[in-house]
């Protein structure tokens, strides 16, 4: 038995994971896993095995990144491919360092003990504004890492979700500097419908009508100790039904 199966403290993270691990960890089936693949949403890598032939694995990061694509699909109930497609139109680089961001100073759990996933104020969210437009809410020191990021904008549009797909709305439309490289990439027709459309979602997310919220780094956290064989629990899910309010 491995040390992640016996729930080792300070597992080798460096090794890669095979298709059963990421999905028990992540919570995403394998199919699903490989539409995300299909996607560019995540990558898997080929790892040799001994006597001749290859073996799909999975970086540590790429199980984060699916951790989040389960989160968006269950609690936005979107089919898998749309989640995909949102996650892979995002500017490259942005997943990444929100999971860097939401284990950054985690603490492994003694072996045997369980861990309860707290918030932290350096979460991010995902938040669907009327149904339609994706937004991530960032603390104000996440936005100097996150590639062409606003300064100090901690709402950032990813895009508005369609019945049969995904529109990304690049947020360089919240600086001079990327409006004008955007209307250098579009056109002037391109840039005037666009502009318009993250004119109207940031809109929608001053006055919205309804608004549902992910904490994503707590997900990506959770995930992160499944990973590494760890028991860990959300509080709700330490209130069942039939039980007390407080009983476990």
């Amino acid at each position: 038995m491995t040390a992640k199966e016996w729930g080792d403290p300070e597992p080798d993270t460096s090794a890669p994971y095979g298709d059963t691990e990421i999905s028990a960890a992540s919570g995403v089936p394998l199919p699903s896993l490989r539409v995300l693949q299909a996607a560019g949403a995540i990558q898997s890598q080929k790892f040799a095995k001994p006597h001749g032939g290859f073996r799909r694995t999975w970086p540590e990061a790429e199980v984060l990144k699916a951790s989040i694509a389960a989160a968006i699909s269950e609690h936005f109930a979107w089919n898998i491919r749309i989640v995909s497609e949102a996650m892979a139109k995002t500017l490259g680089g942005t997943w990444d360092a929100l999971v860097a961001v939401s284990i950054a100073g985690q603490e492994a759990s003694k072996a045997g003990a369980a861990t309860l996933i707290k918030t932290s104020d350096q979460d991010w969210y995902l938040e669907l504004v009327d149904r339609k437009f994706l937004f991530l809410k960032i603390p104000k020191t996440v936005t100097a890492i996150l590639p062409d990021a606003p300064i100090g904008q901690t709402n950032l549009l990813l895009g508005m979700v369609k019945k049969d797909g995904f529109m990304p709305i690049p947020w360089a439309f919240g600086t001079p500097q990327g409006r004008a490289t955007m209307k250098a990439a579009l056109g002037a027709d391109g840039y005037h419908t666009m502009e318009k459309l993250y004119r109207v979602a940031m809109a929608s997310h001053n006055n919205f009508l309804s608004k549902a919220t992910i904490n994503a780094s707590m997900q990506v956290r959770m995930a992160s100790h499944r990973l590494q064989g760890r028991k860990a629990h959300f509080v709700q899910e330490l209130i069942q039904p039939g039980k007390g309010e407080t009983d476990p």
